[in-house]
């Protein structure tokens, strides 16, 4: 029986992001197979109820990998394949000194693409600050604090960070390096970005589509009245509050469109943000049913993301037949084809274009999503069961 050291570090995450929802899906798929499971953790890091329930339920036992003996615990163990979900959460930790082989998928290294125009991945969106937010009486402390010394705060931790990603990097680069070290990828965009930044890896790098996170995510619930969306017409963006999010490009252009549109439309912003704007509905918090309550009801999704690897939002919208707005960079155009209406993210008419043209012509670009999405869901199916058959084998 095949032994698996699964990534159970990426699945000590107490929020939900993609790398976990990613990671949690490959672990349930393996589980029906006749493998066994060891799960490799940070011990430094709390074990959550989810990680605690998994291991008592499923009787696996959890490695350390900051134990100091790790590295010969595993080789003795005779693991035949470590399988990573997430490659960034182990560039501090040393794999070079495994023996068996290991499967590290990278989902794209956008923060590397985002520094050529010096956008940070997780920086909050500035320009709520400064032209939207609700005004707020400050302290002259406060201001102070804020006037001298968060400028000077912000470049010691660019600084620092900048050191930190550099050595992130080298590290991944001298790992892919490996004989025993395969890399799996989710678009090709991925794949040629990892080829650019970090060079050619020893053995091939795989594509596999992003499978289906959630495979209930397409039941939403009827009741959608507690997040005030009903009987509107609305466009809907997530995780505005991030900078790399470019909802800033929306904003530019919403006042004009509301205008060109007699209000008759209005916009659901998802994000930790304090906003007063026209026509605008702030959530700084959904829920997973409330979030497929917004996709379900959206007039359209709009995308403007500076960078994806993959880029789930569009494919969650399509999974009810809610056609999209796009930035046209990265992987976007390659997971989404021809469903969307594309745009710059550079330029707000260029985003004020595409949405006048999906108020005039909606349906047909609902079916093109509709199609679109059939496509998409069958490569993620073919394409998890690749990966399934790469780890097992």
């Amino acid at each position: 029986m095949k032994k698996i050291l699964f990534d159970f570090i990426t699945l000590q995450d107490n929020f939900i992001n993609g790398g976990l929802l990613y990671t949690q899906k490959i672990f349930y798929e393996i589980l029906n197979k006749e493998v066994e499971i060891y799960g490799l953790y940070d011990g430094n890091v709390p074990i959550n109820e989810k990680i605690d329930a998994i291991t008592k339920r499923y009787k696996i036992n959890l490695i350390n990998i900051r134990d100091k003996n790790v590295h010969e615990m595993v080789n003795n163990m005779q693991i035949d394949t470590i399988f990573i979900g997430v490659a960034q959460r182990y560039s501090f930790f040393n794999l070079y000194d495994f023996k068996c082989r290991i499967i590290i998928v990278c989902h794209d290294i956008s923060d590397k693409s985002l520094e050529y125009y010096g956008i940070s991945q997780f920086k909050p969106l500035k320009i709520f600050e400064k032209k939207y937010v609700i005004n707020e009486k400050k302290n002259k402390i406060k201001l102070i604090i804020e006037f001298f010394l968060y400028p000077l705060l912000l470049f010691v931790s660019h600084i620092k960070n900048k050191k930190r990603k550099a050595s992130r990097y080298e590290r991944l680069k001298k790992l892919f390096q490996q004989q025993n070290v395969f890399v799996v990828t989710v678009s090709e965009y991925s794949k040629y970005s990892i080829q650019y930044f970090l060079g050619s890896s020893k053995n091939e790098i795989k594509t596999f589509y992003s499978p289906i996170s959630n495979e209930n995510f397409g039941k939403a619930t009827e009741n959608c009245n507690k997040i005030g969306i009903e009987d509107k017409k609305y466009f809907l963006l997530l995780s505005v509050h991030r900078e790399s999010k470019n909802a800033a490009l929306f904003l530019e252009q919403w006042e004009k469109f509301c205008l060109t549109t007699n209000n008759e439309y209005h916009c659901v912003l998802v994000g930790k943000i304090k906003a007063n704007i026209k026509n605008c509905i702030v959530l700084e918090k959904v829920s997973s049913e409330e979030l497929a309550c917004l996709y379900k009801n959206a007039f359209a999704f709009i995308y403007p993301s500076f960078s994806e690897g993959f880029g789930y939002p569009p494919v969650e919208a399509a999974t009810y037949g809610t056609p999209s707005i796009c930035a046209n960079v990265t992987s976007i155009p390659e997971i989404c084809g021809d469903m969307p209406i594309y745009f710059s993210p550079f330029y707000p008419e260029d985003l004020f274009k595409a949405m006048i043209k999906m108020v005039e012509n909606r349906e047909f670009y609902v079916e093109k999503t509709k199609n679109r999405f059939l496509e998409i869901e069958q490569r993620q199916k073919e394409d998890l069961q690749k990966l399934i058959n790469l780890i097992l084998s």
